[in-house]
């Protein structure tokens, strides 16, 4: 029959037990066969029993269902009876296709086909058999088998082995990148928190008489990715080098770089900053820039995220109950995170601008361990307010700045979010005034039309 000699039906004996043999036998050589190929560094694969279960019912629900087709039950056993008496052969002929010589030579790929055709080309002759040759039904059969057959390799091809290469000694000897994290005592970590905010609160100093003064508060609120706390500690020093903002700044991180001396990203720690500075600014004159970074979801919530700490993500209410609480009128929200714009209906208003690194269905980019910034935040504080002082001019122009890098990247593009209120808007060309007064002061060759 392999080799498609003359072969009628009655030169096979067809009996259960024989199939059931040919089974066990098909099971055994297939268990050995995937042992001598990882020889090197054997390791049982448990989930490959429950594969081949699968791959048995659907050998025998397919050959069932021919029966049915040509009247006669006894197709099943003698379709398995033919089928597995060339499982031997079959299992020989992968087993060589695994030698290293084939496997790095230019014709493996075409071997590979070769070897599929001739197996279906085994499975259509014993079905051309078994059907009486009855070309018609035998087509039909075979892509009614080979349908059946395809769906187990297709799901779970990957768990088809009873041996692969277990862990070698250098995988297993290399660093656990979650061993810090688990090494944290959570409880000494959250009760050391109000220490480590009241101290960096008590370096905060009042509002300036007689000017209106810029505070900032940054968040970086994802702590397994370095691009949030490498941000706003970036955003900090641009602002208190460029924008007068020494004594009057302050960042919350998560992050295990900064947890002994910074004050953890938690809604709490955030309320209460907000609530600080509320008291230390005069709040008809001076303006808070909010910078939030960190992950956002599809329901509208910016990722707070410390594990093993169960912390509470932030919503754009909960944002904005805090800003109320704490008595803050003047307001720059903005934030870099997914879905972002989600947060504009519930922050907008005539005192507050709220800027957002995507529209509320749309993802942001540039998140990570390896980034330096995300595409928003590089774009607004790196490209723009670098080098001028407009804060409203800097996120106009990133959002024409990330549109072009999205359209030469060929990303979906995210769709910034800007909206300004009628009052925040004049405060902020006054604002803008002053700065670029300051910013002449300090570096008097590098700004224009000083």
């Amino acid at each position: 029959m392999a080799l498609f000699r003359p072969c009628q039906l009655s030169d096979f004996n067809f009996s259960v037990d024989q199939f059931v043999l040919l089974v066990i036998l098909d099971f055994l050589l297939e268990f050995v066969s995937d042992y001598a190929q990882v020889l090197s560094k054997p390791a049982f694969n448990l989930y490959a029993l429950p594969t081949y279960t699968l791959h048995l019912a659907c050998f025998f629900l397919a050959a069932y269902l021919i029966g049915k087709l040509l009247r006669r039950d006894i197709v099943a056993v003698q379709a398995g009876v033919m089928v597995y008496s060339f499982g031997p052969l079959s299992i020989g002929l992968e087993l060589a296709l695994t030698h290293p010589y084939l496997q790095s030579s230019s014709y493996y790929l075409w071997l590979s086909h070769l070897f599929s055709f001739y197996v279906i080309a085994v499975l259509g002759r014993v079905l051309y058999i078994v059907s009486g040759r009855l070309k018609w039904i035998t087509a039909a059969a075979l892509v009614l088998m080979t349908v059946a057959l395809s769906v187990p390799q297709a799901f779970f091809g990957e768990y088809r082995n009873y041996w692969v290469v277990g862990e070698t000694s250098d995988e297993s000897d290399k660093p656990d990148p979650w061993a810090e994290y688990r090494a944290l005592d959570a409880e000494t970590l959250m009760y050391s928190q109000p220490a480590i905010l009241d101290k960096a609160l008590a370096q905060l100093q009042p509002q300036r008489k007689k000017m209106t003064d810029l505070f900032f508060v940054g968040f970086a609120g994802y702590a397994t990715e370095d691009v949030f706390s490498k941000e706003v500690g970036y955003v900090k020093h641009l602002l208190e080098e460029r924008f007068d903002t020494q004594g009057h700044s302050i960042n919350l991180i998560n992050h295990l770089d900064t947890l002994d001396h910074t004050p953890l990203a938690t809604s709490t720690n955030l309320a209460l900053t907000l609530k600080r500075i509320g008291k230390l600014m005069n709040t008809e004159e001076d303006v808070l820039l909010l910078y939030l970074t960190s992950h956002g979801s599809k329901n509208h919530e910016l990722s707070v995220y410390f594990w093993p700490l169960a912390l509470n993500d932030i919503t754009p209410e909960k944002l904005n109950a805090m800003l109320d609480e704490a008595g803050i009128k003047w307001r720059m929200i903005v934030i870099s995170a997914c879905y972002s714009g989600g947060f504009v209906k519930a922050l907008q208003g005539p005192t507050t601008l709220v800027a957002t690194a995507a529209a509320a269905d749309k993802t942001s980019f540039g998140c990570g361990t390896e980034s330096e910034f995300t595409y928003f935040g590089e774009a607004v504080f790196k490209e723009q307010l670098n080098r001028q002082s407009s804060f409203i001019t800097a996120l106009q122009q990133a959002d024409v700045s990330i549109n072009q890098r999205e359209v030469r990247e060929k990303l979906e593009a995210s769709m910034p979010q800007l909206s300004i209120g009628a009052a925040i808007e004049l405060k902020l060309k006054q604002l803008d005034n002053d700065m670029h007064q300051h910013q002449c002061g300090i570096a008097k060759m590098n700004i224009p039309n000083c």
